[in-house]
């Protein structure tokens, strides 16, 4: 076995219930996978300490001037804190003024254990 296993469905539902069982998440519709991100907050609870935070690779579209900048401050916009990737990377260009970037981070602890639950967590 390879130990990659695709899944599909219901983005949100999906990491709801991973529960520290996936290393890696990627979300590859650059368009809206940053809207997506607000569902690390308050993933993990006190008693799951022990999990490792995964790591993600986020999609986004930028403004071609300053792409990198412009997509980390994207992320770190969901997610309620500065978030220093890894790597940011160019992958290409979509439209004249427009790159795709892929952005990986590993989601801070600060979040995965936070007390405030992001609103669209509670409203489904």
């Amino acid at each position: 076995s390879s130990g990659i296993n695709a899944e599909y469905g219901d983005g949100r539902e999906f990491v709801r219930n991973f529960s520290g069982q996936t290393d890696y998440v990627l979300m590859n519709l650059p368009a809206s996978a940053t809207q997506f991100l607000d569902v690390f907050s308050g993933l993990y609870s006190k008693r799951e300490a022990k999990l490792k935070p995964p790591t993600v690779f986020c999609y986004h579209f930028a403004d071609i001037d300053n792409p990198e900048a412009l997509s980390t401050e994207a992320v770190s916009e969901e997610l309620g804190c500065n978030v220093e990737p890894e790597e940011v990377h160019l992958v290409r260009k979509t439209a004249p003024k427009t790159w795709m970037t892929c952005v990986r981070f590993v989601v801070p602890e600060s979040v995965l254990y936070s007390e405030n639950q992001c609103k669209k967590q509670r409203l489904s």
